[in-house]
């Protein structure tokens, strides 16, 4: 089964108190699951990373995002992306861009919502 990893899951499994269910589903990714996450998602932690105190923050990070395969942003997930938000911006939604790249990512690999 594919799991696309959003941000917020790794950052629950790099806080100082790790939130439990997050990181026993990390920890299933490569043996029960295959992980994914997209480019994006790894900007976002990096900026968290830099802005840490914590001397290996960097290190942890990448540890950690060893255990997904990285999916890298490409013209048509863009495209997506931008359809998507274009979307919710006329049903009066609005979610930050970079929501809208990750969701369209997800998509690209068949990984719907359920």
């Amino acid at each position: 089964m594919k799991f696309f990893v959003d941000t917020s899951i790794f950052v629950d499994c790099l806080r100082k108190e790790v939130i439990p269910s997050s990181k026993s589903f990390l920890e299933r990714i490569g043996d029960e699951y295959s992980g994914y996450t997209s480019s994006i998602t790894v900007a976002e932690l990096s900026v968290g990373a830099h802005l840490s105190r914590s001397q290996d923050a960097l290190e942890k990070t990448l540890e950690l995002l060893n255990i997904v395969e990285v999916i890298d942003l490409d013209s048509r997930i863009a495209i997506d992306a931008g359809k998507i938000y274009a979307d919710l911006i006329r049903s009066g939604k609005r979610i930050e861009l970079n929501d809208c790249l990750i969701a369209a990512t997800a998509l690209s690999l068949g990984i719907n919502r359920e």
